[in-house]
């Protein structure tokens, strides 16, 4: 009888510790999987930029400003006046689009265009964060209001990659001054693109994409979900926009659906052999081609 009780107790007590230990492996497991989805969003929204140098080789000569944005912060922009009135906005991924970086302009710059490349938040004084197209939209408006004190810029467009083409679509839909677009290898709704829904996954993959895209929004102050650019889109016509993605990109970017949002005039590239970062690499005479003819078609005699 005193064995049978003992034996019950034992029981118990192994239950009851296996369980304190099954809630403190959880606790920790939820606490580091917190940190590591913190430590990620913040690495998204504080990327470590390298300044470009003050002269690119075979750019021409630029006027260096200063552009001074909504929430205050001096964001640093190379100017090249057009020769013929019209200017290419240029945005570029996390770390800005100044010098010889992506979105390519030394093509346009040949043909005689303006442009204005705009640098990242993360080089603004006092630096900001980078909220992968949602503050970048006020950037884009500290650069409009600038070119509308130059006289020699007749007519705006803008061209934009990775997280610049997602600027330039969200902004366009607020800015009118902007007569086109081109946006290449955007995503289509931040907070989508972040947690992957409809993606097979483990629960426990589940839990840090949705840390993650609640720690973004905790970085930057900014709902993922409401940067959307597919969403965005339907409200630029009858302003024409052209979308491009790399063939490798253009599922993940959900390039057809975003076509498909968008009202007319529009069109979609998709670049055989291209991946994000790589379509003016593989197809550099066709790039330069196709947005040259894209802009002079709806940039000018308008």
């Amino acid at each position: 009888m005193n064995s049978a009780k003992r034996s019950s107790k034992d029981t118990k007590r192994i239950v009851r510790l296996g369980g304190f230990a099954l809630l403190v492996g959880l606790t920790a497991y939820l606490v580091i999987q917190s940190i590591m989805a913190w430590g990620f969003a913040y690495l998204l929204t504080h990327p470590l930029c390298e300044r470009q140098a003050e002269t690119i080789a075979g750019l021409p000569p630029k006027e260096k400003v200063i552009l001074v944005t909504e929430d205050g912060l001096e964001i640093t922009a190379w100017y090249y006046p057009p020769q013929h009135g019209v200017l290419i906005l240029a945005l570029g991924g996390t770390c800005g689009a100044l010098g010889d970086t992506l979105p390519p302009v030394k093509f346009l710059l040949q043909a005689g265009y303006g442009v204005l490349q705009i640098d990242s938040r993360a080089n603004a004084s006092p630096r900001g964060e980078v909220t992968l197209g949602g503050k970048e939209v006020l950037d884009i408006e500290a650069g409009i209001k600038f070119l509308e004190t130059r006289p020699e810029v007749e007519t705006i467009g803008a061209l934009g990659y990775s997280m610049g083409g997602v600027s330039v679509i969200r902004a366009a839909k607020r800015h009118p001054q902007i007569s086109a677009v081109v946006a290449e290898g955007g995503y289509y709704n931040l907070g989508d693109d972040i947690t992957e829904p409809g993606t097979p996954k483990s629960i426990f993959q589940q839990l840090f994409l949705r840390s993650t895209a609640w720690a973004f929004w905790a970085n930057s102050g900014i709902n993922p979900w409401e940067i959307s650019p597919i969403d965005d889109l339907p409200l630029i016509s009858p302003r024409p926009v052209l979308l491009i993605y790399g063939e490798a990109e253009a599922d993940s970017g959900h390039a057809q659906a975003q076509y498909q949002a968008a009202k007319k005039p529009k069109e979609l590239w998709i670049i055989p052999g291209g991946a994000h970062g790589k379509n003016y690499a593989v197809a550099q005479a066709e790039y330069e081609r196709g947005v040259l003819d894209f802009f002079e078609r709806y940039l000018f005699d308008r």
